[in-house]
């Protein structure tokens, strides 16, 4: 079963509100998930600990934290800090939803 990408912008606002609900159904559903957290406000998002509990794959842009200035220490539990290359490889057949 393809998986689910989101690259998610901002984590408010109703696109993120509904790409965070559209992720969280998916795993719940069974689809594999990942999420790619392009902006610098992911320090503390609570709603990223939901698609954890969900099996989701939680990574942060790396150049998204260089440009904001954000450590690797600084994000969330289970959020890891990939490149947009990295998180899109082997994803190619999934569908990608960017908010």
């Amino acid at each position: 079963m393809p998986g689910l990408l989101l690259v998610l912008t901002a984590r408010e606002g109703p696109r993120a509100a509904a790409a965070l609900e559209a992720a969280a159904v998916a795993a719940a559903l069974g689809r594999p998930v990942a999420v790619l957290l392009k902006g610098p406000d992911f320090t503390d998002c609570p709603r990223l600990a939901a698609l954890r509990e969900l099996g989701a794959e939680l990574s942060a842009c790396q150049a998204a934290m260089a440009e904001a200035g954000v450590a690797a220490a600084d994000l969330p539990a289970g959020v890891a800090p990939r490149g947009l290359v990295a998180v899109m490889a082997g994803r190619e057949d999934w569908q990608l939803l960017v908010a």
